[in-house]
């Protein structure tokens, strides 16, 4: 016999995170009866109950998830339901595996407190967790998403754990990753032989004395291993630069508590709500003064707090702040097991710190500023990629888009939903490229995937893009103005067309130029490029040689006589040497990422960048708000002049030249989009410039930028992604 009921079904975020636990108590608490279970799709409730009482049941739903739900879709559907006595949390139920698969998150406060209290049973243990925090991504196989198919595969359950478990009532129910301090993984600290010198807690302690000492160790994290010396011990920090051969480029720190992170930067309530925050990112902050050998010649600091419970337990005997960078070799990934880090890294640590449970799955910490009191994320792994998104097309294919060479994700749409990988990083390098396989290929297996079509960028020499046969090419800064589009496309109505400022450092335009300067009016079907920054020659392919970009556009301007201290500053045969070759060069760029390296050359007099924006971060250090002044950038015949920046930045002092330049670029804005009754959308690497993004508010200008996906290229396959399907 059957009776009149509803099933309901939730798509989202909605497994491995305390979901049909939350079900389950809602049911007990409205006396309802029926079941909840997950499914292929999400999860799948039925209820045997009037309507009312349905309603009132979404409605508490809604009101209160588990922290790390995210609900994207509820249907509810009329159907014949068998009789229920009770209500109860069913198996599984297996069909086409298109559930998402979730990051890793930062410890919770429950578990938290536990950790600290000297009665719990899990009192500092260094893997307590529960379905409201913990690791996912980084120790799931396959799907399901079931212990079976995680690296905690080969750790039983004590009785207690077990008992957690399997309680539905339980915050630790269906907690993959469970265990304590009886079934525990086990923690080691090695030498760099491998040799086990300590074990669980004693390890830890010694781990600090180490780190005290001025060593640098080696420690795994949630997604892989970090180098970490003691902040503050200037030789350790010297000692960590030359040997990861990193002279300039910031280090990130990693602080106990807020009370620790106060002592070293300014913090509003939105960055202490967001370094707090379940996903814990690297947040970029102001310095309360300068660091200089831990963010050389910039007046920002990078800053994550523990969010680990391992983290949290170093910090027990080590009473400081530690620098947390990658373990990995110069445009490599970040490693995840110890045989690989001996292998590449024997030279840069002298201890590290393991435990017993693999990382199947390497991500990298994301990083974030506040732009306007509001998160924009500059790279998004651990606790938010994968991203998934639920969309109302009805396709029936399956697309894959590769994204760019430089800071890659990729992105693949199936049934319907699109999926954001995690950052990757710059495919140049043979080992990156291998995770990008690697990455792909799990994402595959787990979704029974094969690609009907395969998006890529049109740059004809990315080596990547020469594995995937028959790919369809979209202009790089195209799918960056994509991607912003997407994140706002609420604002607009359909088909509507916007103009884009997509400013970056490379990125090959249709003409087989570098472009770099870009201003759109589009939407997402189609593009015109209606101007760009006037576009100069490369004497040759090192960006990072950024003396010759400066020698590059005096030369385009014809500006010698006024740059000959600049000039004079180079031998007489070699400058003979470059401007031949910069005379017979055919390379050709817009780039204003590469005006504003060679502008840096000139105010900073520096032969070589050491890294990615850092000319950009330097200029905000010397950056006057209260100098009411800037340079005239003009368009002729389509083409945006730049020479008074050059013309600046050879004749004005270090701080009016860069005050001039930045304002020079915000005003420039300002008046072009004056000329068309558009909404302004700007993306890009440059407008990851919060000074720049701060001037064009403090002008009133209303404009869009990302915020949720990075405007540099990590969203590229995002827009390649987006095109297509609004085209299609």
């Amino acid at each position: 016999m059957r009776h009149l009921g509803f099933k309901i079904k939730i798509s989202g975020l909605v497994q491995g995170v305390g979901f049909r636990p939350f079900i389950y108590e809602i049911a007990l608490k409205l006396q309802l009866l029926g079941e909840v279970k997950n499914d292929g799709f999400g999860v799948e409730i039925l209820l045997s109950c009037s309507y009312k009482k349905c309603l009132e049941f979404i409605e508490q739903l809604k009101s209160n998830p588990p922290p790390l739900a995210r609900i994207d879709k509820i249907e509810i559907l009329k159907c014949r339901l068998k009789i229920y006595h009770n209500f109860c949390i069913a198996s599984s139920k297996q069909s086409i595996k298109t559930t998402p698969i979730l990051s890793d998150f930062a410890l919770c406060q429950e578990c938290k407190n536990e950790f600290y209290d000297l009665n719990n049973k899990r009192f500092h243990y260094p893997f307590i967790t529960c379905t409201h925090c913990g690791p996912r991504f980084s120790i799931i196989k396959n799907l399901p998403y079931d212990r079976d198919n995680t690296t905690m595969d080969k750790f039983k359950m004590c009785d207690f754990c077990e008992k957690e478990y399997k309680n539905p009532l339980n915050r630790r129910f269906h907690a993959q990753p469970i265990s304590c301090s009886k079934c525990k993984i086990s923690v080691y600290l090695k030498n760099k032989q491998g040799e086990i010198l300590f074990t669980d807690e004693n390890a830890f302690i010694e781990c600090a004395k180490l780190l005290k000492q001025g060593n640098i160790l080696a420690i795994k994290g949630m997604g892989g291993f970090h180098l970490m010396c003691d902040a503050f011990n200037e030789k350790a920090l010297k000692e960590l630069r030359i040997r990861k051969n990193r002279p300039k480029k910031p280090f990130a720190l990693m602080c106990k508590d807020i009370k620790d992170i106060k002592k070293l930067a300014f913090l509003s309530d939105e960055e202490e709500r967001l370094i707090g925050s379940s996903l814990a990112p690297i947040v970029i902050l102001k310095a309360k003064k300068n660091f200089d050998l831990i963010a050389p010649d910039i007046d920002k600091i990078g800053i994550m707090m523990a969010y680990t419970p391992l983290h949290l337990l170093i910090f027990e005997y080590f009473k400081g702040i530690l620098v947390a960078t990658s373990a990995n070799l110069s445009g490599e990934s970040i490693i995840k097991d110890e045989d690989n880090l001996r292998f590449k890294l024997d030279r840069v640590f002298d201890y590290y710190l393991d435990y017993d449970r693999a990382i199947f799955n390497s991500s990298d910490d994301s990083i974030a500023q506040l732009i306007n009191n509001q998160a924009m994320f500059l790279r998004t792994s651990r606790g938010l990629n994968p991203y998934y998104i639920e969309t109302n097309l009805n396709f029936n294919q399956t697309y894959l888009a590769l994204g760019s060479e430089l800071k890659n994700e990729f992105v693949i749409f199936y049934q319907n939903k699109i999926l954001i990988s995690p950052y990757i990083g710059d495919l140049k390098s043979v080992d990156t490229y291998e995770r990008f396989l690697t990455l792909l290929d799990f994402f595959k297996k787990s979704y029974d995937l094969k690609f009907d079509t395969i998006l890529c960028d049109k740059h004809p020499h990315f080596l990547y893009t020469k594995d995937f046969k028959q790919t369809i090419k979209i202009q790089h800064h195209y799918a960056h103005f994509c991607a912003a589009y997407f994140e706002y496309q609420e604002e607009f109505i359909k088909d509507e067309k916007a103009l884009g400022f997509i400013w970056d450092g490379t990125g090959y335009g249709d003409d087989g130029s570098i472009w770099g300067g870009e201003i759109f009016i589009a939407n997402l079907k189609e593009y015109e490029r209606i101007a760009h920054f006037d576009d100069f020659k490369l004497i040759n392919a090192d960006i990072k040689n950024i003396y010759n970009l400066a020698l590059s556009v005096i030369w385009h301007y014809n500006l010698e006589n006024l740059a000959q201290d600049f000039l004079d500053k180079i031998s007489k045969v070699k400058l003979e040497n470059l401007k031949k070759i910069y005379t017979n060069s055919t390379l050709k760029t817009s780039s204003l990422g590469r005006i504003i390296d060679a502008f840096g050359a000139i105010v900073f007099d520096l032969d070589q960048s050491s890294y990615e924006a850092q000319i950009g971060l330097m200029c905000e250090s010397f950056y006057q708000r209260d100098l009411n002044f800037s340079y005239k950038l003009y368009v002729e015949n389509g083409k945006i002049n730049f020479k008074e920046l050059i013309l600046g930045a050879l004749r004005d002092e270090k701080s009016k030249a860069i005050t001039g330049m930045l304002n020079g670029l915000a005003d420039f804005i300002i008046k072009y989009s004056q000329n068309y009754n558009f909404k302004v959308l700007l993306s890009g690497g440059v407008f990851q410039n919060k000074t720049l993004l701060e001037i064009l508010k403090a002008k009133n200008l209303d404009f869009f930028v990302p915020l949720k996906y990075p405007c540099n290229d990590s969203s590229i396959a995002l827009g390649q992604m987006i095109h297509f399907l609004n085209k299609n």
